[in-house]
């Protein structure tokens, strides 16, 4: 699933765009999803480099990991950062995958790390190229597929 947005919002602005598209893939009722990610991002800031982010939650009771890939050209604020994050990419997993959460947070902090990542990102076309984008930046190395981003 890919969002892509033009206005500057607010963390809770783009969560509210975000779980809307996230909860009827998960089940998980969407005040559980937006309590679950301003919990994780009151833990500690999920800004993994200037103007990415990458919040991710494990929820019990969840079967299958489902992703969000946001560019928000605008740019979202974050509390506590001083530029605006454009690449958001969420992820939303259940206890019993732990091990592929960390494996598909290890993907996409690659993904992110890239030095011409945020150029690509910010000139893609559409939302499949920003898809294709990320899913190839590491193809080689990466064990998120296609039918993870729902």
């Amino acid at each position: 699933m890919v969002l892509d947005l033009q206005a500057r919002m607010t963390l809770p602005e783009f969560l509210d765009l975000a779980i809307e598209r996230l909860a009827p893939v998960t089940d998980i009722p969407p005040g559980r999803l937006v309590a679950a990610f301003h919990s994780r991002e009151a833990e500690s800031s999920t800004v993994v480099k200037a103007g990415i982010a990458i919040p991710h939650i494990i929820v019990n009771g969840l079967s299958r990991a489902s992703m969000l890939l946001a560019r928000c050209r605008g740019g979202v604020i974050f509390p506590g950062e001083n530029e605006p994050v454009h690449a958001i990419l969420m992820l939303v997993e259940g206890l019993d995958h732990r091990f592929f959460h960390l494996q598909a947070l290890a993907a996409l902090s690659r993904s992110a790390h890239d030095p011409h990542f945020m150029e690509k990102w910010l000139s893609a076309g559409s939302v499949e190229e920003l898809r294709d984008q990320l899913l190839e930046t590491h193809r080689s190395r990466c064990t998120l597929h296609r039918s993870a981003c729902v």
